[in-house]
């Protein structure tokens, strides 16, 4: 299933939130803020639906 993922603001690289959703929820769904600890820079980042893209390989997973 697709993967919301951020990009760290401190290397440039995108980041699995810990969130798996399809397109018609991803466009839908009201996130609010959330926080996600960052595997690539260890700090905790802030994010939010407009900071979000879905990755349809799922990682893998």
């Amino acid at each position: 299933m697709p993967r919301v993922m951020i990009k760290c603001p401190n290397t440039g690289k995108q980041i699995y939130t810990g969130v798996n959703l399809n397109w018609e929820t991803f466009e839908s769904y009201r996130f609010g803020t959330q926080s996600v600890p960052c595997p690539e820079c260890h700090a905790s980042h802030q994010w939010s639906r407009v900071d979000a893209i879905l990755d349809e390989t799922g990682g893998g997973s």
